[in-house]
């Protein structure tokens, strides 16, 4: 993966600053601007597949972008399902105790059993939230390829996709992990370094903690371009027969 081209490719469109102060006002707007966001980030991801080399699209046809933005939001929440699987049981073992009635020692046993079960149930929440971190880029892929909410349900494929490009696709949520983090540790020592200056500082500390907004819009867009990498990088690769 070209991961400065990722970086910088906002940059080099003419109008970058405007489309990005755009994003971070849609932004603002609630439940609207999330998934209009999603969906402009889909519309980068089908861009730089077909090698565009202007990927960042003109914030227009914004339903279209609202309902791409939903339609990914709705398949992942699907995929979230499992999750319920092992956390409705952790709240009914924590309840077996009780069942023990005024018995201290088999009171014991449930509670240590109710450990370890929950123990079990919490680790595979885990595993399963790992998974879930890595299905996000592959499921706003496959959407981005087809436009076809039910792509994303064909879980065989799906996988499979996963299982196909997990070097790059582990690397580009690494990366966007890093990159947040860092960017955030900075702005918040900054801030804080700001707001003990009296007067000047109170009034710079909030301006710039504003800079977070178009931040995260960027940050989104940056992962965008890594998953459109990684799209054409898989439609590049033959299919062996």
């Amino acid at each position: 993966m070209d991961i400065g081209k990722a970086f910088g490719f906002v940059f080099e469109d003419e109008d970058w600053v405007s489309k990005l102060l755009l994003g971070s006002v849609i932004l603002l707007i609630p439940i609207f601007g999330m998934f209009a966001l999603i969906g402009y980030t889909i519309a980068i991801i089908r861009n730089v597949k077909a090698g565009d080399p202007r990927p960042l699209p003109v914030w227009q046809d914004m339903g279209r972008y609202f309902m791409d933005g939903l339609m990914f939001w709705v398949a992942n929440l699907l995929y979230t399902l499992p999750m319920w699987i092992f956390a409705c049981p952790i709240a009914v073992i924590w309840g077996l105790p009780a069942l023990a009635g005024e018995s201290e020692d088999l009171m014991a046993i449930l509670a240590g059993v109710s450990g370890i079960v929950s123990l079990g149930l919490a680790c595979l929440m885990s595993l399963y939230g790992i998974v879930l971190a890595l299905l996000m880029p592959v499921l706003q892929i496959r959407y981005a390829e087809t436009g076809e909410f039910g792509d994303c349900l064909r879980v065989g494929e799906v996988f499979r996709f996963l299982f196909a490009n997990i070097g790059p696709i582990i690397i580009s949520q690494a990366l966007m992990w890093v990159t947040g983090v860092v960017v955030g540790v900075v702005f918040s020592v900054v801030v804080g370094v700001l707001s003990m200056i009296p007067i000047c500082g109170w009034i710079l500390a909030p301006a710039l903690g504003l800079l977070m907004l178009p931040f995260g819009v960027w940050l989104m867009l940056f992962s965008a371009h890594l998953y459109g990498q990684i799209a054409q990088r898989d439609s590049a690769v033959p299919v062996m027969a």
